[in-house]
């Protein structure tokens, strides 16, 4: 039986385990089973428990300044918020413009679709092969939504902060002299960093971990300042794609400190200028 949008699914799944969770529960759909349809179910809610457990570890969902422990365990609703803001404070979302209200009304009612499913009660059972292909295309559309509202959010906080990111990855770049680009000639300076792109990888309870890609200039120079005086060195400038991560504050968005892992591609240097 195909289902509408499993491929879309499994290309936002995060890893092995979700993904064969995906696929058994579709493997399912395939047989006579008279419970197929909420085995399949099931089968997704799997999926999405185990994404709200990697978005929202007890470990770090404890250590969120909002988070109060109500029983024996953190309930699904606080890992949704978790999953959502991290240890980001309601006021913090607000300035974003994001209605987390909402997000957590949505995320809510497509957890519940899928619950409601997994049990089977005479009169519950569904039979008929339209309504459990129609039931399984909305099961699945359920579970991209609840992916989808944690991206938007993701999406909101990565671009509240790209204005703010250039400053710190340019001083990150003087301050460690990359050995990357110091290797391409006697004295190598980096002159402007523009950030282009800033993704969110993370929201944790105190820090929000971004991935940033964009483009460095540099300034080449070859031979010593006095070669160069007597016209014997050469200065050049170049520019090459970077990406690196950053650690940013969940109370203050422009707050972007500690850049690490920084990747500079320097391919180009060193293709012959008659190579495409």
């Amino acid at each position: 039986m195909p289902v509408k949008n499993a491929v879309p699914l499994e290309n936002m799944l995060p890893d092995a385990f979700s993904k064969t969770l995906l696929a058994g529960g579709l493997e399912v759909l395939e047989t006579a089973n008279p419970i197929r349809a909420h085995l399949f179910a099931a089968a997704l809610r799997e999926v999405v428990g185990y994404l709200l457990q990697e978005m929202a570890p007890d470990e770090e969902l404890a250590e969120a300044p909002w988070f109060v422990l109500d029983g024996d365990r953190p309930t699904r609703k606080q890992r949704m918020t978790f999953a959502i803001q991290g240890g980001m404070s309601v006021s913090t979302v607000d300035e974003l413009g994001v209605d987390a209200a909402d997000m957590h009304k949505e995320m809510s009612t497509a957890i519940g679709e899928l619950n409601k499913r997994t049990h089977v009660r005479p009169g519950t059972l569904l039979v008929d092969p339209g309504q459990i292909e129609a039931f399984a295309d909305g099961v699945v559309d359920a579970v991209i939504e609840f992916r989808q509202i944690v991206a938007d959010m993701r999406d909101a906080v990565a671009g509240a902060v790209v204005h703010n990111a250039s400053a710190p990855v340019f001083g990150s770049f003087l301050q460690e002299a990359n050995d990357m680009i110091d290797a391409l000639s006697t004295h190598s300076f980096v002159e402007q960093v523009d950030v282009e792109e800033v993704r969110v990888v993370r929201i944790g309870a105190y820090e929000i971990t971004y991935e940033a890609e964009g483009t460095v200039y540099v300034e080449l120079n070859y031979g010593s300042s006095s070669d160069r005086a007597r016209g014997e060195g050469a200065t050049t400038t170049d520019s090459y794609p970077f990406k690196c991560k950053m650690m940013g504050s969940v109370d203050d968005l422009s707050d972007i400190h500690d850049v690490c892992d920084i990747e500079v591609d320097t391919a180009s240097f060193y293709e012959s200028p008659d190579e495409d």
